[in-house]
């Protein structure tokens, strides 16, 4: 299989009261033949309290 690849504009957003944002995950999948390749997602989720927000998002228990 062949590699692809593309472009995609990004633009932050508007709101300055986003402090912290996870734009894409990168992870490794398995192929329907078993294969693994790395896949990309966009994601765009932004949190106004900043990497605290973004820890307890994720199950961090921020003292």
């Amino acid at each position: 299989m062949g590699c692809a690849s593309a472009a995609w504009p990004f633009r932050p957003p508007a709101d300055h009261a986003i402090k912290a944002m996870v734009i894409a995950e990168l992870y490794r999948h398995r192929s329907p033949e078993g294969h693994p390749v790395w896949k990309l997602r966009a994601i765009g989720q932004g949190w106004a309290d900043g990497l605290d927000g973004l820890a307890r998002a994720h199950g961090v228990d921020v003292a």
